[in-house]
């Protein structure tokens, strides 16, 4: 067969073989073999889904069925099996723990109770501890305020077994009050290494304190405003400690002044040891109280047992109170005003004229009738001649300054709203060389105003105190001397001239604290060396040529009786040519500083400059302050 006639197509081939005469299929060429592959043959017309089926896809399913089942058997097992074994798992529902005692009982007797424990678990309850705890005191709630009884161990608890254990506790609380007894066990359950824990609350009812208190005194107040307080304190049983303390903690707002009877220890601790039944102790406070309208200042009261390691604090409380004072704006409201300043406390020095304002205003929604303002003075330093009043009366006899309808039109009726002033001066007198017999130098202004509020319910009287403390400072001086030395006199070019500086202080009533003087050398003289005060700390700077003396505490009446301090130096002038015919500066101005420790203030004085003319020297020649060649 030539090429061009190769069939083109297996079925024209086929077709060839079946009509062409003289073909040869032996030279037929082959396209490859053939092989016999398996069918199954449904044998009838019901299986013929049989053979539609995949066999892969089948098997699949077969095997995720059977796995399933699998699972689900075995889900079915282990429950089962965890149901059947429930018998012998521990849960703490089964642990029952019952306190038995009295539910009530007075503040600081002892307590016996009894605890049952009972196991209804079928397993063992192992390493089983038993805690009991109670409140510290009669206001212990946290954590920390808790009183622990020693740890028991009781061991292995046994399935159905009853345990009985007998405890006593010491608890205190208002009477009323109701304190919490907690019991815990900690078990292991059996066979585990897990610790559980089982808790049980016993309240207890506090039918009586041992000590009773009564706090007595204003709830509402105004700023600035004196104010009284009483506490009384009752023992209702015998004190559970020889050593009992009753402290007041003060509201930040409360300025203490006074008490009866006084501390035992600062201005809030009392011993109240000696303390008996039906003979109540009663303490009189008395102080002030500052704060804003609407501030809400507490006193808490606390009686118990000291802490051995810091007396001023209760470390077991018996009993204890609390008491809320609101500030609140007075009806007729007088405020002092000194010095042009609204200070609790203003300081001024002795022989100075001081101003005293009274702002008066009338806080209520009605007409105030009749106001009258009295303002009383006194005080150590007070000069009764150099008061002067501005529209009012100074009654001598009664140190009292009066402003009235009579002296002032405008205390005859005062609207609401209405406000005014009135005013006064007076001179402290003068602390220069004051004896010893005045200390604290102070004058003391209080003022009271008052007045009729007219309303529907007719006339009643509203009244309002107020008060402010002048406080006079020390008079602290010092003075600055020179002497010659030694050397040429007078002063030579290019030859020394040693001069002594003497530096004196003089202090008067009050005490002195961080004094310090300071003065600088000019450049062209050199220091010498302290020749005088020897226990005095003086130093020089020769980068800023300034001298210093570190005076520290200087005592009241310092230079008038009290003893003397002062300091010597010498310094060296060693002229040039430039300062002939002239005198020259030994020693600058020098400036003296320290704090008043009665009245808090920074004072300051200071001593003129020291030249060579020598007034204070009684050898001084005048004419041997030039310079000569």
């Amino acid at each position: 067969m030539k090429e061009e006639e190769k069939p083109l197509h297996k079925i024209e081939d086929i077709k060839r073989t079946l009509y062409e005469r003289d073909f040869d299929s032996a030279k037929h060429h082959k396209e490859g073999v053939l092989h016999n592959i398996p069918h199954k043959v449904a044998q009838t017309w019901d299986d013929t889904q049989n053979v539609v089926s995949s066999p892969k896809y089948t098997s699949l399913f077969k095997k995720f069925f059977f796995i399933a089942v699998l699972f689900f058997i075995g889900a079915v097992g282990y429950g089962v099996y965890t149901f059947m074994q429930g018998k012998s798992t521990v849960s703490g529902d089964n642990i029952e723990v019952t306190v038995l005692g009295n539910a009530f009982v007075q503040a600081g007797e002892e307590l016996p109770i009894q605890i049952e424990i009972v196991n209804k678990n079928n397993a063992k309850l192992e390493l089983v501890d038993l805690i009991v705890e109670y409140p510290r005191g009669a206001t212990a709630d946290s954590a920390t305020d808790m009183i622990r009884l020693p740890r028991e161990a009781i061991g292995t608890i046994k399935p159905g077994e009853r345990i009985e254990r007998n405890k006593k506790v010491t608890l205190f609380g208002d009477q009323g009050s109701i304190r919490n007894v907690t019991v815990r066990l900690e078990y292991h359950p059996e066979g585990s290494n897990a610790i559980f824990t089982r808790e049980k609350s016993y309240p207890v009812t506090i039918s009586s304190a041992p000590l009773s208190l009564l706090f007595e005194g204003p709830t509402v107040t105004s700023s600035g405003q004196d104010v009284n307080f009483q506490i009384t304190a009752t023992l209702n049983t015998a004190l559970p400690s020889d050593k009992t303390l009753l402290k007041v903690e003060y509201p930040t707002g409360f300025r203490f002044e006074s008490s009866f009877p006084k501390p035992s220890l600062g201005n809030s601790l009392w011993n109240i040891n000696d303390l008996e039944i039906g003979k109540p102790m009663i303490i009189n406070i008395k102080g002030s109280m500052i704060g804003q309208n609407g501030d809400e200042q507490a006193f808490h009261v606390y009686v118990g047992n000291p802490n051995l390691s810091n007396q001023s604090v209760i470390d077991v409380v018996y009993n204890s109170l609390l008491h809320t004072v609101t500030i609140d704006k007075p009806f007729l409201e007088a405020k002092i005003i000194v010095g042009g300043e609204d200070l609790e406390t203003y300081s001024t020095a002795g022989g100075k004229s001081v101003k005293v304002d009274i702002e008066w205003i009338n806080n209520l929604p009605t007409r105030i009738l009749n106001a009258q303002i009295t303002a009383n003075i006194s005080g150590n330093v007070l000069d009764k001649d150099s008061i002067s009043v501005s529209d009012g009366f100074f009654d001598s006899t009664t140190d009292q300054i009066i402003w009235d309808r009579n002296t002032n039109r405008e205390l005859t009726s005062i609207d609401p709203g209405g406000k005014g002033r009135v005013s006064f001066s007076f001179t402290p007198k003068s602390v220069l060389g004051a004896s010893q017999s005045i200390s604290s130098p102070q004058v003391l202004i209080s003022v009271s105003i008052k007045g009729q509020e007219s309303g529907s319910g007719g006339v009643s009287e509203v009244i309002n105190f107020t008060k402010k403390i002048i406080r006079v400072t020390s008079d602290f001086q010092i003075a600055s001397s020179g002497l010659w030395f030694g050397g040429a006199l007078p002063p030579q070019v290019d030859r020394d001239t040693v001069y002594k500086i003497t530096w004196t202080l003089s202090n008067s009533v009050n005490n002195i604290n961080n004094a310090e003087a300071r003065a600088i050398i000019p450049s062209y003289m050199k220091w010498g060396a302290m020749v005088g005060g020897g226990s005095e700390n003086i130093s020089y700077d020769p980068n800023t040529h300034e001298v210093v003396w570190k005076i520290g505490k200087v005592l009241a009446n310092t230079g008038f009786g009290a003893g003397e301090r002062e300091v010597s130096f010498t310094i060296v002038l060693k002229p040039s040519l430039s300062q002939v015919g002239s005198g020259s500066q030994l020693i600058k101005e020098v400036y003296l500083t320290g704090i008043d420790s009665f009245t808090g203030m920074a004072l300051k004085s200071s001593a003129g400059d020291i030249n060579t003319r020598l007034e204070n020297d009684p050898n001084f020649v005048v004419g041997n302050e030039r310079v000569v060649k």
